[in-house]
């Protein structure tokens, strides 16, 4: 697997270990480790759930993803869709926004924005995004990320598995 030591993501991914049968972090904005990525709670939580969705391999290019890895990238998708699966069940918004910035980090990662009614006509227009820089205080985070864990599915597909064992065997560079 490739990582940067001066990425802020590669270095809250070593954060990571196993316990008798999870993977779990010592940030409440957790929510778990998945075959190709790691799904976590943004610390702006002004959208409930809103969450990001990190690459384990450090890759800063979609281009480059999608010209020699594009496995790696159908996974991540695999992912992604399954924490917008579980954002759905746990919160039930109406729809939720998908974005890839990578303005603040260069590290491939994705953006889920659920979107509730409350919202009115803001619901259909882009998501205000801050990038608040810590924790918010009061905050239940870990309460969150727990519920939104709870609806990810248990069993990985055999894409998955495969995908999982290359990365933590180590991507070859191309």
């Amino acid at each position: 697997m490739n990582t940067d030591p001066e990425c802020n993501f590669c270095k809250k991914n070593k954060q990571i270990y196993l316990t008798d049968h999870e993977y779990e972090h010592p940030e409440p904005t957790f929510i778990k480790r998945l075959p190709a990525s790691v799904a976590a709670l943004s610390y702006e939580q002004d959208y409930p759930g809103r969450s990001v969705v990190i690459l384990r391999d450090h890759e800063t290019s979609l281009t480059y993803m999608l010209e020699h890895k594009f496995l790696l990238f159908m996974a991540f998708m695999e992912d992604v869709s399954a924490v917008s699966e579980a954002i759905y069940e746990t919160l039930d918004p109406v729809k939720i926004n998908y974005m890839i910035l990578m303005n603040q980090n260069d590290h491939f990662h994705m953006h889920l924005i659920p979107r509730y009614t409350n919202e009115g006509d803001k619901m259909h227009t882009p998501p205000v995004f801050r990038g608040t820089p810590g924790l918010v205080p009061g905050f239940d985070y870990r309460s969150l990320a727990l519920k939104i864990r709870h609806h990810l599915p248990t069993k990985k597909s055999e894409f998955s598995v495969c995908i999982e064992e290359l990365i933590n065997s180590g991507l070859p560079e191309k």
